[in-house]
């Protein structure tokens, strides 16, 4: 049976697969492109997409693993299955088997993170383990494609009409074996709406001061993962002011002098997405049976007329407000990441001139004359997580800057999320620090993201003979002297 998008979105879908660990095929449909993910278990273990930019051979270019001159001649190859085009980089020395696992790694897990930017579409699963086996599998949790793909997520018109009005109940603490992959700002957010714990999500937005767009996001991060549920108010809402908010809403459509973007309450040079947001808001808050049986018959049917007419109102839009310049905000392209910030061709050299010049001081052990050259270079190119992973690494090497190297080292993280060498880096920091637990998150994360990382191993049964060992010993430190 297909599933529509716009009612029944992929996110909430995958949410599922993570909790049941179910195991099946999942098939997706857009107009230009189609997508699949083979799942065992809850895991992705293999999957593919006829996308131009999720293509084996733009992932490797895009990692910095293949030059310019290969990826031109692997250009005629698009039409190629991934599987045949590893043979043939491999034939042609073109790329060793390290780089082609680490990059299908990153590949797989961009190609499921776009599934959340999807506005329309189909999708069928198709439940069961493959037969036949599938020919190379890979073993990529679905913990940290959730998180990921919640912060992707633009249009929230689904999760705001479904939601608004519930109250979000979480877990007292965020699991420890999951807390690696949310940011500080993430578990801020979570220590937050706890102390609110009477608040629905409308109630939220405001008190805590947020955009919806944010604050949808942060909520669907964790309730994705099954740490937050949303519980309905007990009684009905005191939905007076929204009646008197709908029939002023009702009588400024009545005049034909009032623009749609001014009908929203929002300026003339809003981009789609806010636009959209604020529609659904709107949508939300003037549901038809939100006024059913709290209010006269007539009050209903004035909210279905709004809603109708909201419901037309981005198409008017895309025909009579679009500006010059805006085209790009208003046609959607799906991705797993925001593309990266452009900066000035001379400081983009400058920076790479600063970086390259603190790595040889970093070879060299001169930690503290390369952590102001690296800080340069961030700040002429700050979306670089290169520049943040070898700053973490420095401040690493020094004691007083130990809590600097683990706030660069996760900001690292953030944006190399197809590495795990910044991860590593982590763990190694975490383990100087006596912070075994959190260390042995970090291995366990690297894992996740190449598995084959002997270093991670190693770390993980070192981490476990020292437990094993504490626990040997705990009986004999029990006994009483005397």
């Amino acid at each position: 049976m297909d599933h529509n998008v716009e009612r029944e979105p992929l996110p909430i879908f995958l949410r599922q697969v993570h909790l049941k660990k179910l195991s099946g095929h999942l098939y997706v449909t857009a107009r230009d492109f189609h997508i699949s993910l083979n799942l065992i278990k809850g895991i992705l273990v293999n999957g593919m997409s006829t996308r131009f930019d999720e293509k084996l051979p733009v992932i490797l270019h895009l990692m910095g693993r293949i030059n310019e001159e290969q990826y031109n001649f692997l250009g005629g190859l698009h039409q190629f299955s991934d599987d045949q085009v590893a043979e043939i980089l491999l034939d042609h020395n073109f790329a060793k088997k390290k780089d082609i696992y680490y990059a299908r790694i990153y590949q797989l897990r961009r190609i499921a993170i776009s599934t959340f930017s999807l506005q329309r579409g189909k999708w069928i699963f198709t439940a069961g383990e493959p037969d036949p086996p599938l020919r190379e599998t890979y073993e990529i949790p679905l913990a940290g494609i959730l998180i990921e793909g919640a912060r992707t997520i633009d249009l929230i018109s689904f999760y705001a009409g479904k939601w608004q009005f519930h109250i979000p109940v979480l877990f007292k603490e965020i699991p420890q074996d999951i807390e690696i992959y949310f940011t500080e700002r993430e578990r801020d957010f979570y220590t937050a709406v706890r102390r609110q714990s009477s608040l629905n999500c409308r109630e939220l937005i405001a008190r805590l001061n947020l955009l919806p767009m944010d604050f949808w996001r942060s909520v669907l991060a964790f309730h994705l993962l099954g740490i937050l549920e949303f519980e309905k108010r007990a009684g009905s809402d005191d939905i007076s002011r929204d009646i008197v908010a709908l029939l002023e809403l009702n009588q400024r459509m009545q005049d034909r002098s009032i623009s749609d973007l001014e009908l929203l309450g929002l300026p003339v040079s809003t981009a789609a997405v806010a636009i959209e947001n604020a529609r659904a808001e709107l949508l939300a808050r003037f549901a038809a049976d939100r006024f059913g049986s709290a209010a006269a018959p007539e009050i209903k049917k004035i909210a279905s007329q709004v809603c109708q007419r909201l419901q037309a109102l981005m198409t008017r839009l895309d025909v009579d407000v679009l500006l010059p310049g805006q085209a790009q905000d208003w046609k959607f392209f799906p991705d797993a990441a925001p593309p990266a910030a452009t900066v000035a061709a001379g400081a983009h050299e400058k920076a790479w001139e600063l970086f390259l010049r603190s790595k040889e001081l970093y070879e060299q052990r001169e930690f503290t004359k390369a952590i102001p050259l690296l800080k340069q270079a961030i700040k002429l190119e700050p979306g670089q997580g290169d520049f943040y992973y070898l700053l973490g690494l420095c401040q690493s090497e020094v004691e007083i800057m130990k809590n600097d190297a683990e706030i660069n080292l996760k900001k690292a993280v953030e944006l190399k999320s197809w590495s795990a060498d910044p991860v590593y880096a982590l763990g190694i920091l975490y383990r100087g620090q006596g912070k075994m637990k959190l260390a042995e998150r970090c291995f366990q994360r690297v894992k996740e993201i190449a598995y084959d990382h002997t270093g991670a191993s190693r770390e993980l049964v070192d981490l476990r003979r020292q437990k094993a060992g504490s626990k040997n010993k705990a009986p004999f430190l029990k006994k009483k002297i005397f």
